[in-house]
């Protein structure tokens, strides 16, 4: 479970999240997002293996 942060639609980071429910992993991703905000990120998006997630939306106040 990875959580990609994306910035001008490319990945510029990249974080490993707590197994557990699609629920919980989108939650890890919007933490980590906030905790990342000074950063400067468009957006992020959750993966499991090759299955995609979540993308958060392009708008960070979305995102909060």
């Amino acid at each position: 479970m990875r959580c990609y942060f994306l910035r001008n639609a490319r990945i510029e980071a990249v974080e490993l999240l707590k197994p557990g429910p699609d629920e919980n992993l989108i939650e890890q991703g919007k933490t980590l997002f906030r905790e990342r905000a000074s950063q400067g990120y468009d957006c992020f998006e959750v993966w499991t293996g090759r299955r995609f997630v979540y993308r958060s939306s392009d708008n960070p106040v979305e995102a909060s």
